[in-house]
C-alpha cells in the first residue's frame, strides 16, 4: 500500500526539526573549535604580581586568635599584546610561617578590577581585615619573633583573569597569587603596627584546576 499524502507530511515534519538541530549542533561546536584555536595561536601568559608594599595595622596576638589591617602595594604586568582584566577577589588568606601555621581568612573592603592595557603595568592598593573566627592554637614562634620585631608572612590571593582580544568571546582563567616570604618590621613599642622590610618580592601565580 502507497503512503499516504499525510504520512509524508508527518515524516517531513518530524525530520525538519532533527535536521535543525543537527545543523544548529554541528554550527556551535565548529564555532566553539574556531574560539579555541583562535585562542591558542594567541596563547596569552598570566600578568605578573609583584608585592611592593605591605603596611599592617592594628596587629594582634592571642591564645587563640591573630587579628590586624593590611594595606597590600601590588604591581600587576600584562605580558600579552591583548588587554587583560584582572578581578582581585574580596576574599584571601594571610599564611604566617609556611607549613609551620595555618592560613587566617582575610577580608578586602571591595572588590576590585584592574584593566591592563597591552604589554603595560600598573599599581594599586588592596586593603585586608583579619578578624579570625577559628579557635587555633598561636605557635610560641610566633610570638616570639614579634617580641624580636620581625614576623614572617605569607599572601596568598584569589584573582580572575580575563582576556579580551577583538572580536572573540573573553577568555577567564582563576588564579591563586602567592607571595611569599614577606618579612614585617614591627613597631618596637607598641608592636601593632608594621611595614615591609626590603624592596618587595615577586609572586607566584597558580591556575586553580593545580596547572602552574
Amino acid at each position: 500500500m502507497a503512503p499516504t499524502n499525510n504520512h509524508r507530511t508527518r515524516c517531513g515534519d518530524t525530520r525538519f526539526p532533527r535536521n535543525l538541530i543537527l545543523l544548529l549542533v554541528t554550527i556551535f561546536v565548529f564555532f566553539m573549535a574556531a574560539i579555541s584555536i583562535a585562542w591558542l595561536v594567541m596563547h596569552p601568559h598570566n600578568p605578573g604580581f609583584g608585592v611592593t608594599s605591605l603596611s599592617v595595622t592594628k596587629f594582634s596576638l592571642s591564645d587563640s586568635h591573630v587579628r590586624g589591617r593590611y594595606e597590600i602595594g601590588l604591581t600587576l604586568t600584562n605580558p600579552n599584546k591583548i588587554t587583560t582584566l584582572v578581578e582581585l577577589h574580596r576574599s584571601g588568606f594571610l599564611q604566617l610561617y609556611g607549613e609551620e601555621w595555618h592560613s587566617v581568612d582575610a577580608t578586602q573592603r571591595w572588590q576590585r578590577r584592574v584593566v591592563l592595557e597591552k604589554f603595560t603595568n600598573k599599581s594599586v592598593k588592596v586593603d585586608f581585615e583579619v578578624i579570625d573566627q577559628h579557635q587555633k592554637a598561636v605557635p610560641p614562634v610566633l610570638v616570639e619573633d614579634l617580641n624580636k620585631g620581625v614576623v614572617n608572612f605569607n599572601v596568598v590571593l584569589t584573582v580572575t583573569v580575563r582576556f579580551e582580544a577583538g572580536i572573540w568571546p573573553s577568555k577567564d582563567v582563576l588564579l591563586d597569587v602567592r607571595c611569599k616570604d614577606l618579612d614585617v618590621e614591627f613597631h618596637s613599642q607598641t608592636k601593632d603596627t608594621g611595614k615591609l622590610l626590603g624592596i618587595g618580592k615577586n609572586c607566584s601565580t597558580k591556575n586553580a584546576g593545580g596547572r602552574t
